[in-house]
């Protein structure tokens, strides 16, 4: 191993972070768990958390966090995503676990001892010269690295081996059984691969004529539940937003402005708004004469009649609470300060079934006839496998796609992968039970005899490939299904340990510490 300063530096990430994290298998993403409790007592500002009243230090955190942001950058990926994405709440997370396991390892007399302290410092190739552990270095990367004396390191990393040696504990007690064991390949080992193409309706409405006035009076009158069910769904389209008449002033602010330059630009808009309120100007004279918008500056900063969604979010929501005639306050975009007025407001309203029925109905009709065009052409793929063609030389994947999730705009031939009967999604399909009900009835490959219906849309499907559950097939797994059972149930009961001890304790977080490193907002 190279003994770098990155390197080591990067060694000593891997044990004291990466090393827990992998052990405790916790996910990055705004859906994880992070710290289950958080409290209101008082923090000091330099620690980050309390956990049960012991602290977990910023200066730790800030190590640990700034730790995983160099190994997104090494992995090229923008460590601006990194909050984004929760890291910070999963680097607390695990600085907490840590603590925590530590916490329970002493309470139970498992805490690490000198020995076990001394057989890991002297294991590491960052602290040896010639082969052999070398106190000079040691000390040397101690200062450099954890900027404190090598006993206050030692506490810290005690308490690490403290925790880790708590998880062995508790992962040694992870028994899996024979039945287990075969559940998981009986479960497992029914699988199956599968190639299928899905005729959607939407590829198919461009081919369809808009109907003719009597057509479509003679099918309404018909399909009116139809209609109205449609009608119902997509209702909010049909909504027409609270608007309201606004006119604005500007004062330009630039983007490299100083905070001197702004607060020039803030005292101008403010002198403006006064002369609005002392009765010297309309809103609109002082729009004419004096705002920088060159777009409104002439019809005196008139915008006409606007939704919400057409303003700068901050300026929207004062606009929008304004009584006609009344004026906002300065609010600052990324363009400059604004102050707006209004002068009528109209509430949202949704359009009457009666008004939009003919709209609607068009609209069912294309839809219905699409469909049935997504059913023939499906049927004649159907025909075309059974009599031998394959479904990837009839509907070749489009390789110009760049967006994988775009929608899809002709039909084209998706392999699932290997999948097991316990899925509750077909890969790339997504739910068909109907689908996965007939593979696994089966016990060989070939083109499944019939069109599927998911959703709207009308799918063919041949298996690929067919994978049936044995004695003697279990018997050759049988070793590594232990292996992955065990590890399964370990992790398990890991995450069931760590939720007990955060239900039972008490973790308190600094949210302003944690600004102090991440940043706001």
């Amino acid at each position: 191993m190279s003994n770098s300063p990155l390197d080591t530096r990067r060694l000593f990430s891997y044990l004291f972070i990466g090393g827990l994290a992998l052990l405790f298998a916790l996910e990055w993403g705004p859906g994880s768990r992070g710290c289950d409790k958080s409290g209101q007592a008082t923090v000091v500002v330099d620690n980050v958390a309390q956990v049960n009243g012991k602290d977990i230090p910023l200066r730790d955190f800030a190590r640990a966090y700034g730790n995983q942001l160099a190994e997104l950058r090494q992995r090229g990926i923008p460590s601006e995503l990194a909050k984004q994405f929760g890291m910070h709440t999963q680097v607390l997370s695990r600085l907490v676990d840590t603590e925590l396991l530590a916490q329970a390892a002493e309470t139970r007399g498992l805490s690490a001892s000198d020995k076990d302290l001394v057989t890991f410092l002297v294991k590491q190739p960052a602290f040896q010269k010639d082969g052999r552990f070398h106190k000079d270095s040691y000390e040397e990367w101690v200062q450099q690295y954890e900027g404190s004396s090598s006993v206050d390191f030692e506490h810290k990393l005690r308490r690490q081996l403290s925790a880790e040696r708590m998880l062995q504990l508790v992962e040694a007690s992870v028994v899996v059984s024979d039945d287990e064991i075969r559940a998981r390949y009986l479960r497992d080992g029914n699988a199956a691969k599968a190639t299928f193409v899905r005729f959607s309706p939407a590829m198919f409405t461009e081919k369809i004529a808009p109907p003719k006035a009597a057509e479509l009076a003679t099918w309404s009158a018909a399909h009116e539940n139809d209609i109205k069910e449609a009608y119902e769904k997509q209702k909010t389209s049909f909504t027409v937003p609270e608007q309201a008449r606004v006119r604005q002033i500007l004062v330009k602010v630039g983007a490299d402005a100083t905070s001197e330059q702004k607060a020039e630009a803030k005292a101008r808009i403010e002198g403006l708004r006064q002369e609005i309120f002392e009765g010297k100007k309309t809103f609109a004279a002082v729009a004419t004469a004096s705002s920088d918008d060159l777009e409104t500056k002439a019809k005196g900063g008139d915008l006409g009649m606007v939704d919400r969604y057409r303003l700068p979010s901050a300026f929207a929501e004062q606009v929008f609470a304004l009584k006609p005639g009344e004026v906002t306050g300065p609010v600052e975009t990324p363009i400059g300060f604004l102050i707006g007025t209004v002068e009528d407001k109209k509430a949202s309203e949704t359009k009457p079934y009666e008004t939009v029925k003919n709209e609607v109905a068009s609209q069912v009709w294309v839809r219905e006839k699409a469909k049935g065009l997504a059913q023939t052409a499906a049927q004649k793929a159907l025909a075309d496998v059974k009599a031998g063609k394959k479904l990837v030389e009839l509907f070749p994947a489009d390789a110009e796609k760049s967006n994988q999730f775009a929608p899809e705009t002709r039909p084209e031939a998706k392999e699932t992968g290997e999948f097991n009967s316990s899925v509750e999604t077909v890969p790339q399909l997504g739910k068909a039970p109907d689908v996965q009900s007939v593979i696994f009835a089966r016990t060989e490959a070939g083109v499944l005899d019939q069109v599927f219906t998911i959703g709207d849309a009308a799918v063919v499907v041949v298996v690929d490939e067919r994978k049936l559950t044995s004695d003697t097939e279990f018997d050759k797994q049988r070793l590594q299904l232990r292996v992955e059972a065990t590890k399964g149930k370990q992790y398990e009961t890991r995450e069931a340990f760590l939720k007990a001890l955060k239900q039972q304790g008490t973790v308190v977080t600094n949210q302003k510490a944690l600004d102090k490193v991440v940043g706001e907002g």
